[in-house]
């Protein structure tokens, strides 16, 4: 019998930050200037770090290079991100992973951008995810994004409802994660694993007897 699994994408199923990558990458393509991102970059993953990051700046940094685009021209430079970076972001630990919930109905849901989430989900062949909502307007990126980020809390309510929709019981669940801000979809699922988790979802995880996978 087939059970709901849940994977958050950065540092979790994929062995790095999807983002930050597809930002390097952007770079590479001459569309955003090298100083420039490194700059706001670092400021940035200081932020996340400390638990004061600005999600929805953060988002518009990362949307500034595509505005104007339309979703084709979008997906066609993610699948060629992809293509060029599996050897970055994809170890045998993913592999693994998928192949042991082959059979089961899998959830890719990431706080990352959903163009990104959505092409990962491509590439492995799983058809339901969710990521945080880009803005288009007349079929083109505005730099913003619409409705709750898929994030911290936002994720719990966007996954809670995604289960309500497909009439599954999210208590159940399996969640894999790596972060601390996703701590409120843990909590929700009784069979949560961490992999190569922070500190404090390590402490999180030992505490409550989680079982703990490293890379």
């Amino acid at each position: 019998m087939s059970k709901l699994v849940i994977f958050d994408l950065d540092d979790t199923l994929l062995c790095a930050d999807s983002e930050f990558h597809f930002t390097k990458y952007i770079v590479k393509q001459g569309m955003l200037d090298k100083d420039f991102y490194l700059k706001k970059i670092r400021a940035f993953d200081k932020d996340y770090r400390s638990g004061n990051l600005n999600f929805k700046d953060y988002m518009r940094f990362l949307l500034y290079p595509l505005i104007g685009k339309n979703r084709n021209e979008v997906d066609l430079l993610v699948t060629s991100f992809i293509s060029s970076s599996t050897d970055i972001l994809i170890d045998n630990l993913t592999f693994e992973l998928l192949e042991k919930h082959k059979k089961d109905d899998v959830l890719i849901a990431s706080g990352a951008l959903d163009f990104i989430v959505k092409g990962f989900a491509n590439y492995f062949g799983v058809k339901n995810f969710l990521g945080t909502k880009a803005e288009f307007v007349e079929e083109k990126v505005t730099g913003e994004t619409t409705g709750e980020p898929n994030f911290d809390k936002g994720k719990l309510v966007h996954v809670s409802e995604w289960c309500r929709k497909k009439k599954l019981n999210l208590e159940n669940a399996t969640f894999y994660t790596d972060s601390i801000h996703d701590l409120p979809l843990v909590e929700k699922c009784k069979n949560s694993i961490v992999v190569s988790p922070d500190e404090k979802l390590k402490e999180h995880a030992e505490i409550n007897n989680l079982q703990i996978i490293n890379r």
